[in-house]
């Protein structure tokens, strides 16, 4: 526990400052906790060093009702704190660094009991404990600053390193996706989502084919049934010719894939066996299909409020993870039969979900006859090039491909 030595040195507004993140009262013995309190709301207000007679002060204010018992133990508290050597800034400041991990460690041994008793929530506490506090361990709490030097950031920004888009049209205006961007792929039912995934990456020139690392998450269709028209996209061949020979399809297949791409069905994954799946895998690119029906924890007054939080927190996936991630959704009622869709008629958004994307693109049709293969990809939220509009392709659903 911290004892008065610690509380004294505090006083400081400065040291006080430094060490405020790793400060809380659970680390002051009991007896002057309330002190501590009195002290850190003082320190927010006046914003310079305080007296020991100003912390009294200042706690007999903010304490009308106290016991004539309860000021007179706080006066001997001043009196020893008043009386206590000054310790070096350094060595305080470690003083509290060790208590502090120490208080910690013990709030993780507790849910280490809790999970071994049961208790399936206690391992996600866990994580986050560990996520928020392990920078803290470290010298630099925050870390560095972000770099203002030209050349590295000119670097990282560099569009070579983009996982380009292997439709020449679209590729044109809209080079591709990078790490921690996070994009929105929405079309009505029938009119080739997961064959347009399918297609980015493993059809010619697609992400896989560029040595790019995918996996895609399926929450609504059976991913064996991805897998089929990711032999037919790599391959070339329709899922009745794979079907026939294939040992051909399979030389094919991995010939392209290389073992870059993975599936995986998540029909029981919330978001955090998702953030943890992608930890374990460390993909380039994650496409999660469909965005909207992954669960999350938490209240909502309405749909469009957890809708807009899972995708605020699938873009910090792909910050945390490094990767790209695209949210595969449906299009609402009002864009079916068009051919320019747009971010307004995603399903069940108040435009909540698009706020958190860098880049959205809507798949629409004509409203003609089923077997119809033209196909119109609307770019509608662009941060990436700044580039808005339409362009046209054409699907090959027997082999999953999309094509200029």
């Amino acid at each position: 526990m911290l004892d008065t030595s610690i509380l004294k040195s505090l006083l400081k507004h400065e040291f006080f400052e430094q060490n405020k993140q790793r400060l809380n009262q659970k680390l002051f013995a009991d007896e002057i906790r309330s002190l501590y309190t009195v002290l850190e709301s003082a320190h927010d207000r006046f914003e310079h060093d305080l007296t020991s007679h100003e912390l009294l002060k200042i706690w007999e204010i903010e304490n009308p009702v106290a016991t004539k018992a309860e000021k007179e133990d706080v006066k001997d508290l001043i009196t020893i704190v008043e009386s206590e050597p000054d310790f070096s800034d350094d060595v305080a400041s470690d003083i509290i660094s060790k208590l502090w991990m120490r208080d910690v460690g013990k709030r993780i041994a507790t849910l280490g009991l809790e999970i071994n008793e049961g208790n399936p929530l206690a391992l996600q506490r866990v994580v986050d404990l560990v996520e928020r506090y392990s920078d803290g361990f470290d010298e630099d709490e925050f870390g560095p600053d972000t770099s203002q030097d030209i050349d590295e950031l000119k670097a990282e920004l560099d569009d070579s390193a983009r996982a380009r888009f292997n439709i020449e049209q679209l590729s044109r205006h809209v080079v591709g996706i990078n790490r921690t961007e996070f994009g929105i792929i929405f079309a009505t039912p029938n009119t080739g989502k997961t064959a347009f995934c399918v297609s980015l990456c493993l059809s010619p020139g697609g992400f896989v084919d560029q040595g790019f690392k995918v996996s895609i998450l399926g929450n609504e269709e059976a991913t064996k049934r991805t897998v089929v028209r990711a032999y037919s996209a790599a391959s070339g061949l329709t899922k009745e010719e794979v079907f026939e020979d294939s040992e051909k399809a399979k030389v094919l297949y991995k010939a392209r894939a290389r073992g870059l791409i993975t599936f995986k069905d998540t029909q029981d994954f919330d978001l955090d066996m998702i953030d943890r799946y992608i930890a374990r895998k460390a993909p380039d690119i994650v496409f999660i299909d469909q965005l909207d029906k992954v669960m999350i924890n938490g209240n909502f007054n309405a749909s469009h409020e957890r809708l807009r939080e899972i995708y605020r927190r699938t873009r910090e996936l792909a910050k945390k993870h490094n990767c790209a991630i695209f949210g595969i959704s449906q299009a609402s009622a009002e864009a079916d039969g068009r051919t320019r869709i747009t971010y307004t008629m995603m399903e069940g958004s108040k435009i909540g979900k698009a706020a958190e994307a860098d880049l959205i693109l809507g798949i629409g049709k004509q409203d003609l006859e089923e077997d119809d293969n033209m196909r119109f990809i609307t770019v509608s939220k662009n941060k990436i090039s700044g580039w808005h509009g339409t362009v046209t392709c054409q699907i090959q659903p027997e082999i999953s491909r999309y094509v200029d």
